[in-house]
């Protein structure tokens, strides 16, 4: 339903069928939001294609929207073409040639590079900026971060670290 309401569609409601009241609740709610959203005039900003729209534009929206959900779970590429009002063989194509990488890589690449300049410029603890890469857990993070810069996480901290004590 999230899906549903986020690109656009707030006619859709959810029913239950079984006798779950934890999920009966959410039900409700989620019905709830979506006819607010509905009196309120929502419109998803990132599903505002117009004739104008060209592949190039259309892979440059879903770059922002990944640079603004870096923390969240990727959409499927089926559900972003769907947001981004195109077809997901056409939406992986314009991707693959315009930044010659997939989309999953782009997306995992700028969850790295985000976790690099968190590591060197905050003393946020590593585990915890991992999670705010969108990493499960650490490991997955340091295995993915060791794979594409051929150091560890920790060697960055570490390098950090002694370089602010030399300049003290």
């Amino acid at each position: 339903m999230l899906l549903e309401i986020a690109n656009g569609n707030l006619a859709f409601r959810l029913t239950v069928k079984d006798q779950d009241t934890n999920f009966e609740e959410l039900v409700i709610i989620l019905n709830k939001a979506a006819e607010k959203m509905q009196e309120l005039g929502y419109n998803n900003p990132y599903n505002n294609k117009t004739s104008n729209d060209t592949p190039a534009l259309i892979v440059q929206k879903v770059q922002d929207y990944i640079q603004n959900h870096l923390e969240e779970k990727l959409p499927t590429t089926n559900e972003l073409s769907i947001m981004f009002g195109t077809n997901e063989f056409t939406l992986k194509e314009s991707f693959r040639n315009s930044l010659q990488t997939s989309i999953y890589q782009y997306y995992n690449d700028e969850r790295l590079k985000k976790g690099h300049l968190l590591i060197q410029h905050t003393p946020i603890p590593l585990k915890e900026i991992a999670f705010m890469c969108g990493f499960n857990d650490y490991t997955n993070f340091f295995k993915a971060f060791k794979k594409k810069y051929h150091y560890t996480p920790s060697d960055v901290k570490r390098d950090t670290d002694l370089s602010k004590l030399s300049e003290d």
